[in-house]
């Protein structure tokens, strides 16, 4: 975990692999240890009510990216989908009466800077992507070396970059506006994320 200090606030932040079942000990540990009267999630505000109140088994994936996710993540554990990261802080932090904010944009917000950071030529190059993905080999030794390797392939093109830099900066500027509050936040947020989030809160 990383701490940066915002005017009187600390803000914590845990980075978690989405998907893995152990991060629900993680994510307890850290709520137990840093008493935040804030947790945060790297998800989006529609995400969040949907985590707080969906009761249903384990979900699919959606799409051939979180296929390959899935598979790769298998290595180490089988993954779930809701989160367990997130899923379990939802239900400690409502357990316990503490606040809990999404970090990440709402879904107009993700749709408006999709459209105006990836090209058309990017998208149609989408199938390109998927049969890359197909024969990609992970050279990996934690989840966290594969989740960040997926990520580079996902995102790599320049305008997904530029997409994931933007939702990093929006939620450096969510936490901040937090912090302003003087609260002590725990930020929990997917390990691809972490470094871009901790490099825009400390500019």
């Amino acid at each position: 975990m990383d701490e940066v200090r915002l005017g009187l606030a600390s803000v914590t932040i845990l980075p978690v692999v989405r998907g893995l079942p152990s991060e629900t000990a993680t994510v307890a540990q850290a709520i137990r240890t840093t008493d935040p009267k804030v947790v945060a999630l790297s998800i989006g505000p529609e995400e969040l009510e949907t985590l707080r109140v969906y009761h249903g088994g384990p979900l699919e994936p959606e799409n051939f990216e979180e296929e390959i996710y899935v598979a790769g993540l298998s290595a180490w554990e089988p993954p779930v989908k809701p989160p367990p990261c997130f899923t379990e802080a939802v239900r400690i932090a409502d357990k316990r009466g503490t606040r809990l904010e999404a970090l990440d944009m709402d879904e107009v917000t993700y749709t408006e800077n999709y459209v105006d950071s990836v090209s058309g030529l990017e998208v149609v190059f989408q199938g390109r992507l998927e049969r890359r993905l197909a024969k990609k080999r992970f050279d990996a030794r934690t989840p966290q070396e594969f989740v960040l390797a997926w990520d580079a392939e996902v995102n790599g093109p320049p305008g997904f970059a530029r997409l994931q830099a933007r939702r990093e900066a929006f939620m450096a500027a969510r936490l901040r506006q937090i912090a302003a509050e003087g609260s002590s936040v725990l930020a929990v947020i997917e390990v691809e994320r972490t470094r871009g989030v901790l490099a825009a809160l400390r500019n």
